[in-house]
């Protein structure tokens, strides 16, 4: 985990560093955001059939730049192998902490540039979702590859996912994957809460939606935490982990950020 800068909140978590099954490590990114990441908490999961690396459990990673007037996040969640998001999303930590995307255009350029420098030399795929909002007119942005979720949550407003999901993906080898993927825009009102995560969440119960974690409970779970991010990064991995309504959790690599609007 890298340590958060105190100027301007950042963080990059990639799950290779992070293989203990059952734990969270989380944490607080300046003073509006948090993340979280964690393998899981069940070894005999029907997911681990996609990993080709036997020495890497985790294949998720995350990154999150939390500025006064801005906040960049991203999530990857990779198949076959790490190399795909931990690649993508450590250049994509490394371009935000110097340059703020502009517009959709300006974000859709800098995914393509990933894939500039040494290629990863395996078959790694990841889903990718980049998120980025501006605190003055209350508006984002963002670009989706795959089937992870961005949804804005508020006291009145149940979470509602703003990202379209399909099952594309981009690889590091095959530089036109990170072409045309589809962006969404967004608004928010006082009081809400940005959330980014990876379907360890939503499909906790692996390839089960219907028996995961729902909107209705993350809503809970906000409200419960008063829209603290970090709080509610806690209890939603946690309940990712344990599973809902007496059905299996934990069978899918998990990452989760949370940051005020």
């Amino acid at each position: 985990m890298t340590n958060p800068d105190p100027k301007l909140g950042r963080l990059l978590l990639l799950g290779e560093n992070y293989d203990t099954y059952g734990a969270i490590s989380s944490t607080a990114v300046g003073s509006q955001a948090a993340a979280g990441i964690s393998v899981g908490s069940d070894t005999d999961s029907p997911s681990r059939r996609f990993k080709d690396d036997v020495t890497v459990d985790n294949e998720d990673a995350l990154c999150i730049i939390a500025a006064p007037d801005w906040i960049g996040m991203a999530v990857a969640d990779a198949h076959y192998g790490p190399e795909s998001s931990h690649m993508l999303i450590e250049r994509l930590h490394r371009i935000w902490a110097k340059v703020r995307p502009r517009n959709e255009t300006h974000l859709a350029e800098m995914i393509e540039f990933l894939r500039q420098g040494d290629p990863a030399r395996t078959e790694s795929e990841t889903t990718l979702l980049v998120v980025v909002y501006d605190r003055e007119s209350r508006q984002g942005f963002g670009i989706s590859f795959g089937d992870s979720s961005f949804a804005v949550v508020g006291p009145e407003k149940p979470p509602r996912r703003n990202n379209p999901q399909d099952n594309r993906f981009v690889a590091t080898n095959l530089r036109g994957s990170l072409r045309n993927g589809t962006s969404f825009t967004f608004e928010t009102d006082p009081g809400d809460l940005l959330l980014i995560y990876t379907d360890g969440v939503n499909e906790c119960h692996y390839r089960n939606a219907a028996t995961s974690v729902r909107e209705h409970h993350i809503h809970d779970v906000a409200r419960a935490a008063n829209f603290d991010p970090l709080d509610v990064v806690n209890r939603v991995m946690a309940m990712a982990l344990a599973g809902v309504d007496g059905n299996p959790g934990g069978q899918d690599n998990i990452v989760m950020a949370a940051a005020r609007a």
